[in-house]
């Protein structure tokens, strides 16, 4: 993709008139690069962990589904700079674009903190807003720039599966191989501030995520400046939540489809970035799978080791 060039199979975005806006603060507290495509009300939704096909999805052991912090080399996944890199390309118009910093000499304003997203692309359709073409553009630019999926995958292989695979064992006893069905691309969350909008306290089992999968989370910038942090209960139904504390350089698991989490508004002036995947494990996890009353959005990777 060429230098602030649209991937070709997304439309140009419509013009709109900020007055139409509802709010001169967008209702979405952030822009991501997947949505999930839900057919039906939650109430005509239900996670069943024994689905009818017989197959079956079952819980982690418990050692498993227990938030759980593992240390990575920035300078060996430079995750910030290979984002960096790619939001530039973005066209500025729909994605968003670095800010000006005024009188910041010796200061590089192309850091992932100063990234503006347009209020519009924060603005759902039926409100006057871009959100869902802004998410397709987001999606289409995550999905082909291959030197940042290259990263992610070695990135999953060497650091992320290794560890889980250390810990299932621990668990279980066994030390055979194990598959693994991880989620490629990642998720792209982008949260500028100040803003009142925050993502909403909810547990993945209500997007038909199974029980035999594990979320993680990765910021990409740290908390001090937005004072932005994911939240989640211990354990499903606890409504302990607290923050899971990650700070750049760190990436946290924790079982995303019981517990339930959010994230809380952005205040400060500066952009929350950070990336979140799922990896399930054959055995607990069904890859053919699917919650009636959804769309599967993830694409998965499968692994052996």
């Amino acid at each position: 993709m060429s230098s602030k060039q649209r991937p070709s199979s997304i439309k140009q975005p419509r013009l709109i008139n900020p007055d139409n806006l509802l709010s001169s603060k967008p209702p979405v507290p952030t822009l991501r690069s997947s949505a999930h495509r839900v057919k039906y009300s939650l109430d005509h939704r239900r996670h069943d962990p024994k689905p009818k096909n017989g197959t079956g999805t079952t819980f982690l052991p418990a050692e498993l589904c227990r938030q759980h912090t593992v240390a990575y080399s920035e300078s060996e996944y430079d995750f910030r700079s290979a984002v960096a890199d790619m939001l530039r390309r973005c066209d500025a118009a729909i994605v968003g674009d670095f800010r000006t910093l005024s009188n910041g000499a010796g200061v590089d304003s192309a850091t992932l903190d100063n990234f503006i997203v347009p209020a519009a692309s924060l603005t759902r359709r039926c409100q006057g807003g871009v959100l869902e073409e802004a998410q397709e553009y987001l999606s289409e630019a995550v999905s082909s720039d291959d030197h940042f999926l290259g990263l992610f995958d070695r990135f999953v292989r060497e650091v992320v599966l290794p560890d889980l695979k250390l810990r299932l064992q621990r668990a279980t006893g066994g030390d055979s191989t194990t598959t693994f069905h991880y989620q490629r691309p990642p998720t792209i969350r982008i949260q500028p501030g100040p803003a009142r909008a925050y993502v909403r306290a909810h547990s993945d089992d209500e997007y038909g995520h199974q029980n035999g999968e594990l979320n993680y989370w990765l910021p990409l910038t740290g908390r001090a400046k937005t004072g932005v942090d994911l939240h989640c209960e211990s354990s499903k139904g606890r409504g302990d939540h607290a923050p899971l504390g990650a700070e750049r350089g760190t990436v946290v698991s924790f079982h995303g489809s019981s517990c339930r989490h959010y994230v809380n508004s952005n205040h400060s002036p500066w952009t929350r970035v950070s990336l979140d995947f799922r990896v399930g494990v054959e055995g607990y996890f069904d890859p053919e799978w699917q919650m009636l009353g959804t769309s599967n959005d993830h694409p998965r990777c499968k692994v052996t080791i």
